[in-house]
């Protein structure tokens, strides 16, 4: 093999590996992380567990937190779980971040400012002409100082 071949050859080489290993690096969604599955208990279905640590969490009524695809809204003081409600943390129209805006008691998305109520219907259509649905709604529980939502 000449010098010429085997540079170009070897080249090419080290472009497939460097373009192999970006994409396998580059092909996870998101930078959420994943929930941890849980244990149902008691002839349950078992479903997926997303915690959030109401010690350093969530201090405030009306703060906010989305983790592992759950938006965590404080609605109340204490832990109790009537104090808090959970809800999918992006926009069924377009997949936009969901916050909570505290003046108007809505969760809105960022993008197209669709809104709905913390029980997960709809207050207003996005401002893009398009339509969405209600929001997913989760079921929660507090053990200590851990808030937990179960997604199912």
């Amino acid at each position: 093999m000449e010098r010429n071949e085997f540079i170009k050859s070897l080249g090419l080489g080290i472009a497939l590996v460097c373009t192999g290993s970006c994409m396998t690096g580059c092909g996870s969604k998101g930078d959420e992380p994943t929930p941890t599955p849980g244990g149902g208990g008691g002839g349950g279905s078992v479903g997926t567990k997303v915690n959030v640590d109401l010690g350093s969490q969530l201090l405030t009524v009306g703060a906010f937190l989305a983790s592992g695809g759950v938006l965590f809204i404080r609605m109340a003081t204490g832990n109790a779980t009537s104090s808090f409600v959970a809800t999918q943390a992006s926009c069924p129209h377009q997949g936009g971040a969901l916050n909570w805006v505290q003046a108007s008691n809505v969760i809105q998305c960022s993008l197209h400012s669709s809104k709905y109520t913390t029980t997960g219907s709809i207050v207003a259509q996005p401002n893009d002409g398009g339509v969405t649905s209600a929001l997913k709604v989760y079921a929660l529980s507090v053990t200590g100082t851990t808030l937990t939502a179960t997604i199912s």
